[in-house]
């Protein structure tokens, strides 16, 4: 507990210093004038129409089906807004894979950015690209979502990581049944299971290890199940398991999409879902529509939120100060895991509306069914 103590407050040093430094800069560098002050308001108009002075590049995993983008792309907007001088391109897969990650990375390579930020979804198939690009094309790279889980010495050469503790959202996720269970609000765990849509995404692998790690100490039954990330195929996939194993009473599903998913295999075998003293416990991730509604119509436990806001921001202004200043973190930055559940999911709602705006309701509604 004192080493992860110690750790969250390195993190959080790092950023708030960060920031700290960031606007002591930007006063110093661009000090603050109104149009009518300012004689070279009309020149500084024109000149946004130049070539970029940094041109970023984000590969992600996460693509146009994933709702999670919207954070990402918000976090990117806003940073754009905030260094003007700074083009940024998301480049997201179709679906998540390895195949098309690394596909994706040599073709943003190729482009001769001024800095990458990519998840680091496989370790093995992307070192030799990205070693390669940072240490003979001279391109810096921020790890963002997913790390390289190895030692610091043979991990890729990035800068950072930016992103929240995998294995930590399994074993907070799976203290949360636990605590649940004896508080009287779900039934005690008498077996669990932990749906992965991605074996080849080792951050997902990572969440069923910290789940499964805790509930195998709590001398819980527990697995992972590898479903398909087409709908029908996974919920097929979980009846059939559901099925075979009876005892398996809690499910964990490690992608927000597949929430659902679970939970409309565990009704249509009449299992009860919802979070009551009967039937099977659902928990998800990810602070996104379809999540936390899941918690407010009370039928998934809890979920999580890894901070995306951070993740699109955060390695952007790492690789901005390093190009301007030769800047090198001394630490990765954790966005997370917190804990998002009935008694604090009233605040996640709007704070989430406002980024999603309209899309918010339009990804939510109807997904529990």
């Amino acid at each position: 507990m004192i080493e992860r103590h110690r750790s969250m407050v390195i993190n959080v040093t790092f950023v708030v210093l960060l920031a700290i430094f960031l606007g002591v800069y930007t006063l110093l560098v661009n000090p603050a004038v109104t149009s009518a002050q300012d004689p070279t308001a009309e020149a500084t108009a024109e000149a946004t129409t130049e070539p970029p002075k940094y041109h970023f590049v984000m590969v992600s995993h996460i693509g146009a089906n994933d709702p999670n983008q919207l954070w990402l792309t918000f976090a990117i907007a806003e940073f754009e807004k905030r260094f003007p001088e700074v083009q940024i391109d998301y480049v997201g897969a179709t679906q998540s894979g390895i195949e098309e990650m690394v596909t994706l990375a040599r073709q943003a390579i190729a482009t001769k950015p001024d800095g990458i930020a990519i998840p680091i979804l496989s370790s093995e198939p992307l070192d030799p690209i990205l070693r390669d690009a940072i240490t003979t094309a001279g391109i810096p790279v921020v790890a963002f979502n997913i790390s390289d889980p190895r030692p610091a010495e043979e991990r890729i050469p990035y800068l950072a990581y930016v992103g929240g503790g995998e294995e930590q959202v399994g074993i907070m996720l799976a203290q949360q049944v636990l605590d649940s269970a004896e508080a009287g609000e779900i039934p005690e765990p008498t077996g669990s299971v932990c749906a992965d849509w991605d074996p080849s995404h080792q951050g997902l692998a990572a969440r069923c290890k910290g789940f499964n790690d805790v509930m195998g100490a709590a001398g819980v039954a527990t697995e992972t199940l590898t479903i398909s990330q087409n709908q029908a195929d996974a919920v097929n996939t979980m009846e059939a398991y559901l099925q075979g194993n009876p005892d398996v009473n809690v499910i964990f599903a490690v992608t927000a999409g597949s929430g659902p998913w679970m939970y409309a295999a565990a009704k249509d075998l009449d299992l009860s879902p919802d979070v009551d003293m009967e039937g099977v416990t659902i928990l998800s991730v990810d602070e996104s529509p379809v999540s936390l509604e899941g918690i407010k119509e009370g039928h998934i436990l809890a979920t999580h939120s890894q901070g995306f806001f951070l993740q699109g921001f955060t390695p952007f202004e790492i690789l901005y100060w390093n190009r301007e200043l030769g800047y090198e973190p001394f630490n990765d930055v954790l966005t997370g895991p917190i804990l998002i559940n009935k008694d604090n999911i009233d605040k996640w709602i709007p704070l989430t509306r406002n980024i999603f705006g309209d899309t918010y309701d339009e990804l939510s509604q109807g997904q529990w069914q």
